[in-house]
C-alpha cells in the first residue's frame, strides 16, 4: 500500500477517460436498445381439475382402468402431437410476421412456450388430496396466448371424454359379444345332450335302478314259470304213466322217455331253458317221442268205432297247451332280459358321455354367468362415463389474456447492461495499462534500471503524435457512431426473446436445451 500512488492511476483514468466513456457509452447504448426493442412475452394459464368419481365405487364402477393422471398424460402427448402443434401455430398466426420456421423448428418452439405443472392441493387431516394441472403458453400477443392455452384445455377435456366413453363402450361391445359367444355353446352343448340322450333313452343313468328292478322282477317271473313247468311235467308225467298201466306194459322206449323227462324236470328246477345240458335233453326226449309215435300200433276204441275224447286226454291236452304258453312266454322273457342286460352294460360308457357333456356345459354355464354378470357392471360403466359421474377432467379457470408481460425483464436488462458498460470499460483501460510496457515514473526507472537519476524530464508530444491521437479518437467515435445504429437496426429487424436467444447461445456450447 506505500507503494500505491493514487494521483498517478486517477491521471491515467483522466488520461484513457475518453476509451472508457466510449466503451461503455457502446455497450449501455446496445443494452438499452436490446432491453427496450425486445417483443414481448405475455403468458397465459389455465387450470384443469382432476375429479373424483360422483358416485360411489362401493356402489357403482367405471370400467375405464386407466386414472386420471395417467390419461392426463396420454392426452397431453396427443394434444402436444406434432400436427397439432403447427395447427395450432398456423391457425393462432403465432410466427405471422416473423422470418419462416421449418415445422421442426415451429415444433420445438411450441413445445418450448407450452408449460404444463402439476398442482396438489392438500386435503386437509383425514381428506385426499386433490390434483389440478395448470397449462400455460407463452405469446407475442396477450390474446393469442389466452386463446391456444383455451384451445389446448378444450382440447384436452374433449379427447378425455372420448378416451374414456370409448374404453366404456368397448368394454360394453366385447362382453356382448362374449355374451352372444357363450350363449351359442351352451345351445349347442345343451342340444348335443338332448340328441344323446334321445338315442340312448333305454340305456340312461337315471333308469338305471329301474332296468334292475325290472330284470329282477323278470327273472322271479321265469323262476315262476319254470316251477309251474316242471309241475306240468310232472302231472303229465303221472296221466301218462296212469294211461300206460291201464293200456299194458310200457315199452323200453317209453321208460327211457319217462327217464329222460323226469331228469328233464330235475333239471329245470337248477339250470335255465339256454343251459346246453337241457337244449340236449330236449332234443333227445323230442327224438323219442317221434320214434315212440311211429313204433306205436294204432289203438282201437274199445267200443268199436270213435268216440269222444277220454278225460284224462283232454287234461293232456291242457297241459300241451300251457307249456306251450309258457315257453313262449320264457322266450319274450328272455329277450326282454337280453335287452335290459345289454342296455345295463351301456350304463357306465353313457354316464361317462353324459358327464362330459354335462362338465362341458357347467363351464360354459359358469363362463356364461360370469359374462353376464361383467356386461351388468360394463352396462353401468357406459352410463357412468356417460353421464360425466365418474372419475374426469373439468376446466376450473380459463384463460384470459395477461394484463403484463413475462419477459424480458427490461428493469434487470438495464440494471446489467450498466454493471456490464462499467466493467467493459473499467477492464479495457486496466488491459491497455498491463500492455504498456513503458517507463512513466521515477520508481519504474529505479525499479526496471537500477539507476537513481538525478532529475527528470516529462515525455512532450509533437504535433505529428497529437494528430495521430486526434485522428485515433475521430475514428473511434466515428466506428461507434456507426456500430451503435447497426445493432439498434438488428435488433429492430430481428426480434429475438432473450430466452430463445440464451437457448440458441447455450446450444452452440453444447448446453442443451433450456427453458
Amino acid at each position: 500500500m506505500g507503494n500505491f500512488d493514487a494521483r498517478f492511476y486517477l491521471s491515467i483514468f483522466l488520461k484513457r477517460l475518453p476509451y472508457f466513456v466510449a466503451i461503455a457509452g457502446v455497450v449501455t447504448a446496445i443494452g438499452v436498445a436490446f432491453a427496450y426493442l425486445q417483443p414481448s412475452v405475455y403468458q397465459a394459464t389455465a387450470k384443469i381439475l382432476v375429479e373424483s368419481a360422483q358416485i360411489p365405487t362401493e356402489l357403482a364402477r367405471s370400467t375405464v382402468p386407466t386414472s386420471p393422471i395417467e390419461q392426463f398424460q396420454i392426452i397431453q402427448e396427443d394434444v402436444l402431437s406434432r400436427p397439432n402443434l403447427v395447427a395450432l401455430a398456423n391457425r393462432f398466426g403465432v410466427y405471422d410476421g416473423s422470418k419462416k420456421l421449418s415445422p421442426a423448428e415451429m415444433v420445438d418452439d411450441m413445445r418450448a412456450r407450452t408449460i404444463i405443472d402439476q398442482i396438489r392441493y392438500d386435503g386437509g387431516a383425514g381428506g385426499a388430496a386433490t390434483m389440478a394441472f395448470a397449462i400455460s403458453f407463452k405469446a407475442g400477443q396477450p390474446v393469442v396466448a389466452a386463446n391456444i392455452v383455451n384451445e389446448i384445455v378444450s382440447m384436452t377435456l374433449q379427447k378425455d371424454v372420448e378416451l374414456r366413453t370409448g374404453r366404456a363402450t368397448d368394454t360394453l361391445q366385447f362382453f356382448s359379444r362374449e355374451v352372444e359367444r357363450l350363449n351359442g355353446e351352451l345351445k349347442t352343448i345343451e342340444s348335443n345332450i338332448l340328441n344323446f340322450k334321445n338315442d340312448n333313452a333305454d340305456a340312461l343313468p337315471e333308469s338305471l335302478t329301474f332296468r334292475r328292478n325290472q330284470q329282477s322282477t323278470q327273472q322271479e317271473r321265469l323262476l315262476l314259470l319254470a316251477q309251474e313247468e316242471t309241475s306240468l311235467r310232472k302231472r303229465r308225467l303221472d296221466l301218462e304213466s296212469t294211461g300206460r298201466s291201464i293200456a299194458g306194459p310200457a315199452t323200453p322206449e317209453q321208460k327211457m322217455l319217462d327217464d329222460l323227462q323226469q331228469a328233464l324236470v330235475q333239471q329245470l328246477a337248477v339250470f335255465s331253458e339256454t343251459s346246453p345240458g337241457i337244449k340236449a335233453l330236449r332234443a333227445r326226449i323230442a327224438a323219442l317221442e317221434t320214434a315212440t309215435r311211429t313204433a306205436r300200433p294204432p289203438q282201437p276204441n274199445p267200443a268199436g268205432s270213435a268216440g269222444p275224447r277220454s278225460q284224462m286226454d283232454l287234461e293232456l291236452a291242457n297241459i300241451d297247451d300251457r307249456l306251450t304258453a309258457i315257453a313262449s312266454e320264457k322266450a319274450d322273457i328272455g329277450k326282454a332280459f337280453d335287452g335290459l342286460s345289454q342296455s345295463i352294460r351301456a350304463t357306465p360308457s353313457n354316464e361317462t358321455t353324459l358327464n362330459s357333456l354335462d362338465r362341458n356345459r357347467q363351464n360354459i354355464q359358469a363362463q356364461y354367468n360370469s359374462a353376464v354378470a361383467r356386461l351388468a357392471e360394463a352396462s353401468t360403466g357406459e352410463q357412468i362415463e356417460l353421464r360425466l359421474k365418474g372419475e374426469r377432467l373439468s376446466l376450473i379457470e380459463s384463460a384470459v389474456p395477461p394484463q403484463k408481460p413475462v419477459s424480458p425483464n427490461r428493469v434487470l436488462l438495464l440494471v446489467g447492461t450498466l454493471a456490464a458498460a462499467l466493467g467493459l470499460g473499467a477492464g479495457a483501460i486496466i488491459l491497455m495499462e498491463l500492455l504498456n510496457n513503458r517507463i512513466r515514473r521515477p520508481g519504474e526507472l529505479v525499479d526496471k534500471l537500477e539507476i537513481m537519476p538525478m532529475m527528470t524530464i516529462p515525455y512532450i508530444d509533437s504535433s505529428g503524435e497529437r494528430k495521430r491521437r486526434r485522428m485515433a479518437s475521430v475514428a473511434t467515435a466515428a466506428a461507434m457512431a456507426a456500430v451503435i445504429p447497426a445493432v439498434l437496426l438488428l435488433l429492430h429487424v430481428y426480434p429475438i426473446p432473450i430466452d430463445l436467444l440464451l437457448t440458441k447461445a447455450l446450444g452452440g456450447f453444447g448446453a442443451g436445451d433450456v427453458r
